[in-house]
């Protein structure tokens, strides 16, 4: 059985809205099911694409044993502009899970996949996101390979070992600015124990990643690499989100960037409950944060 996490930031929501709209149609002709609904979404007025964003170690929820969303975050992007509003769920969240008892929100994914993650969010935030997307963490490193790798800065020396993981973890990555290859940004992303208020600061980390990898990705030599990411995306991602609103995003590339992202963390404070530890949301401050960002 597996005895730890695989964090990862997924981040690559913006792998697939930068680089839709750079691939030649006809290599993706194959998820156009109805052309006819394809160019109606494409034609129509609305900019805005909100989805649940799901960080996982296994696209087999029912498959894998103990699979759970390790990270969680709500996207919401206005695809005319570029502004997007990213919302970190800490994966300890305390909340009612339908056909079970209240417990960790990231349990969720187990029990019934990405639909059973998404009913579990809009029934503890009151929302009603209809889309997610679904990422394998094996897609992080073949993207970042592919790209050449990303720049960040390590906060602490991550130094830490479990060879009983599935696969086996072992992270050693010195503090500072470096260029991490797709193998460090796993190592990165899923390093835990060191950080001082735990998820919170390790969110911050994943958020800081996430405006290093945008730039790489916007840069020219990563953009002539889109059809070789098309294959990764294939084999490690699942969405219900519909082609043209991808496309669309794609389009409007030139408005992402790293300035137009405002990442944060619902609202709350970890505590123990009959000796486990958990994320209590603060209900009023999140529903004032969701109010304000248009999520409700």
């Amino acid at each position: 059985m597996k005895k730890f996490f695989k964090a990862f930031i997924i981040t690559l929501l913006l792998v697939l809205v930068l680089f839709f709209g750079t691939i030649v149609f006809l290599l993706l002709k194959n998820h156009i099911s109805d052309p006819g609904e394809f160019f109606d979404e494409l034609s129509n007025n609305d900019s805005n694409l909100t989805f649940l964003l799901l960080g996982v170690d296994s696209l087999k929820a029912n498959e894998a044993e103990n699979t759970r969303s390790d990270t969680m975050m709500i996207v919401n992007m206005d695809m005319n502009t570029g502004k997007t509003n990213i919302v970190s769920i800490p994966r300890d969240t305390y909340t009612s899970i339908e056909g079970y008892k209240k417990q960790k929100i990231n349990h969720a994914y187990n029990y019934g996949g990405a639909e059973l993650s998404l009913k579990t969010v809009n029934n503890l935030l009151g929302t009603n996101i209809e889309y997610y997307m679904t990422i394998d963490y094996k897609f992080v490193e073949q993207i970042v390979d592919t790209i050449g790798g990303v720049e960040v800065d390590v906060p602490m020396d991550m130094q830490y070992e479990d060879p009983w993981a599935d696969p086996p973890l072992k992270i050693d990555i010195k503090a500072g600015n470096q260029n991490l290859n797709g193998s460090e940004a796993i190592q990165f992303l899923r390093f835990r124990k060191g950080y001082a208020d735990a998820d919170l600061s390790r969110a911050k980390a994943q958020q800081q990643f996430v405006s290093a990898f945008l730039q790489k990705l916007k840069q020219p030599q990563s953009l002539i690499k889109a059809p070789v990411m098309m294959v990764s995306y294939d084999k490690y991602t699942i969405s219900n989100i519909p082609f043209a609103k991808m496309l669309k995003s794609g389009m409007n590339i030139r408005n992402f960037s790293s300035e137009n992202i405002n990442m944060t963390t619902l609202p709350g404070s970890p505590a123990y409950k009959n000796k486990v530890s958990y994320f209590f949301i603060n209900e009023k401050e999140t529903d004032t944060l969701l109010r304000q960002l248009g999520l409700k």
